[in-house]
């Protein structure tokens, strides 16, 4: 284990706090790719957001396999499929949040962007935590 992943397992044994901490670096690259988007390249919101999610999807990939859950229940491809599957289904869930919360409640792009991440990285833990890992 290097000394990262040593340091990190030591700031929080409990995996809720390694999944908070992989979560909040993983939200920071998404919603740097989003601001950077929609601000600097003028690309639309609702376009905006799947490559943001992207880059935080392969992120949590690794860092999750290497920092928050300490084995898997399965092999490396099936454990990646059913990553994948449960991602996408969040990435369906973050999707529709942002677009209702700009589009029928009116608020804020960015607010519903930190909030959109909010709802799905509940369903992302329970997900991970008790299907794919």
């Amino acid at each position: 284990m290097s000394k990262t992943a040593a340091v990190v397992k030591d700031l929080g044994r409990s995996q809720v706090i390694r999944f908070l901490f992989v979560g909040f670096i993983c939200f920071l690259l998404e919603f740097f790719t989003f601001t950077l988007l929609i601000d600097v390249f003028h690309v639309k919101y609702t376009h905006a957001n799947l490559p943001s999610i992207s880059v935080a999807i392969v992120a949590s990939y690794f860092l999750s396999r290497k920092l928050v859950f300490d084995s898997t229940r399965y092999n490396d491809r099936l454990t990646f499929i059913l990553f994948i599957a449960f991602t996408l289904a969040g990435v369906v869930l973050n999707q529709f949040l942002l677009w209702f919360t700009v589009e029928k409640l009116h608020l804020n792009v960015k607010v519903s962007k930190v909030t959109a991440v909010a709802v799905v990285s509940g369903f992302n833990y329970i997900t991970k935590r008790f299907f794919v890992f």
